[in-house]
Parts: structure tokens; sequence; C-alpha cells
């Protein structure tokens, strides 16, 4: 069995030093226990010690985490299947979300945690130009051999991008996973055009989701390296150099059964699997509680 390895984080996102909490989650996964602090200023909760990039990497591609046809995960009942309806879905938040900040074709786009690439592709089908980041060997696989995509194993620190490349950078359901977020906000602040856009989203500590399910909330998990409300996301944006320009509750339109992993309903995930359904998308987008998107812009001096 695998367990994960630590290091020491000392500071929230927001920059206050983490000696100030006073709160703590505690969580017990197969491969060790995961420690959460309250920031008191943000109220964003960090994952304090955190686990280690190339441990939370193993955790990434094992099966507890994506599943697989022989396993069931805890966060996946095996995400390469879903890989239809991750394009549908992928189409419909480039056309809410996406489209308006770009040029007809040609942009240059980078998604960072793109795993197997659905969005990159719905991009590419636009006439963008794509690249991808993922710590995962069996997602970055997944993205090359699925879909011919240009993705690379790694993360923001090890990557070298030449300075002003893209238009666009994309952290859908990346950036709480991003350990060392603002020396990283940094790096894809320089990695952008003036002007260009980072887009991300993020399930809100300060929600009234959040606030109901209290510690039972699925984001204290060994994957969530900061649980942002908020004002720490918008915080560590503008610390960073950007200026945000939009931030609201995120619209998407997902599968049943990723609607019911992700609210910890197993009977209804049970349900859904006996009907038959759990590969059926909701029939329209709809605003997800708890979550958020937020724009944010690289300044034109």
């Amino acid at each position: 069995m695998s367990a994960f390895a630590y290091a020491p984080r000392e500071q929230c996102v927001c920059g206050l030093s983490l000696d100030h909490a006073q709160q703590t989650e505690v969580r017990a996964y197969a491969w060790g226990e995961v420690r959460f602090r309250r920031c008191p200023a943000c109220l964003s909760w960090c994952q304090s010690p955190q686990i280690t990039p190339s441990s939370i990497a193993a955790w990434y591609d094992s099966d507890l985490y994506q599943g697989s046809a022989q396993h069931v995960g805890e966060f996946y009942s095996n995400y390469l299947a879903d890989e239809a309806n991750r394009l549908s879905e992928s189409r419909g938040r480039v056309k809410r979300d996406l489209a308006p900040l770009l040029p007809p074709s040609g942009a240059e786009v980078i998604e960072i945690g793109c795993a197997s690439g659905s969005l990159l592709v719905v991009l590419r089908e636009a006439g963008h130009n794509v690249r991808g980041i993922d710590l995962s060997e069996r997602f970055v696989t997944a993205a090359r051999t699925i879909h011919g995509l240009d993705v690379q194993q790694g993360d923001v620190a090890s990557a070298t991008f030449p300075a002003a490349s893209f238009d666009l950078v994309l952290l859908l359901g990346t950036i709480s996973n991003l350990p060392e977020l603002p020396t990283q906000l940094q790096h894809i602040h320089g990695w952008l055009k003036p002007g260009g856009y980072l887009v991300a989203n993020f399930p809100a500590a300060n929600s009234l989701t959040a606030k109901l399910y209290r510690r039972r909330y699925w984001m204290f998990a060994p994957t969530a390296n900061t649980f942002y409300s908020a004002a720490g996301c918008r915080r560590a944006m503008e610390n960073a150099g950007f200026a945000v320009t939009q931030l609201r509750r995120d619209v998407q339109q997902p599968s049943w059964q990723k609607l019911v992993t992700h609210s910890r309903l197993p009977g209804a995930a049970r349900l859904l699997r006996s009907l038959r359904l759990e590969k059926a998308i909701l029939p329209w987008p709809l605003p997800v509680p708890g979550i958020r998107i937020v724009t944010a812009k690289k300044p034109v001096k």
C-alpha cells in the first residue's frame, strides 16, 4: 500500500501565517491523513502539512482516484469511461465561458491540469492552438493517444514557456490543487500576453453549500491543496498582478453520476446505476451550488 509524503506549509494563499489558524479538519484516506487549517483572515482552508507533488501525482495515477473497469474510485467510478460526457460538457463550457474571451480562431491556449484533454479537443475544433499540462502519467497518455494532443507531464513549476506565449490559461477544476499558488500564479502571469485571460473555477469555502455540509464537504480531500473562499481566491489573483474581471457562480451541465458523486449521495449513485442513467447528462446547464468561476486579466501596460 502506498502512503502520502508531506511537506510543511506555513502560509495561506492570502499571505497570512497559518500560525493564526484556530480551526482544523482532519480526514483519513487509504494512503494517510489529510489535515486542513482555516485561515482566520480570508476563511480559506489550507492543507497543512501539504502532500508533496510526487506523492499527489501517484494518487492521481491510482485507481483509488481515477477508478477503472475493475475498481470504483473514491472520486470517479471510471474517469476515462466518461470521456464522451466530458466532451459534451466541454462544448457548453467553451460556448458559455471561453469563446467570448477569444478571437474567432488562432488563439494560443494552455490548460493546466488538463486530464484526458476533452476541453482542449473542443477548443482545437474551434480553430485554436492548444497545449496541456498534467501531473498524471495516465491522463497525459490518454490525452496523447485518444486525442493526439500536445500535452506534457508536470506542473507549473516544471514548465518552461517563453514569456507572453498564451492568450488564455485555463485552471478549470485545478486551481484548488496547486501548491505554492502565489508563486505559480506569477509564472502564469508571465506566460500570458498582455490583455490575456486566466479562467479558473473552484468550490468556495464560504458558500452556503459548504456551510451546510460543514466537515462532510468533499473538498476536504488529498487533491485539494487549498479550499478557497471567494475572498482568498480574489486576493491571490490580485497579489499576482491580475485584474479580476468576473467572479460568479459557475454554470455546468454534468452527468448525473458526477453530480451525485460530488454531492456525497451514495444511495442516489446506486439508484442511477440500477437505472443505467449514470452516464446520462443533465438536460440543461445549471448554476452549480457552491462552485465559483473567476476570470482574471493580465493588464495591458
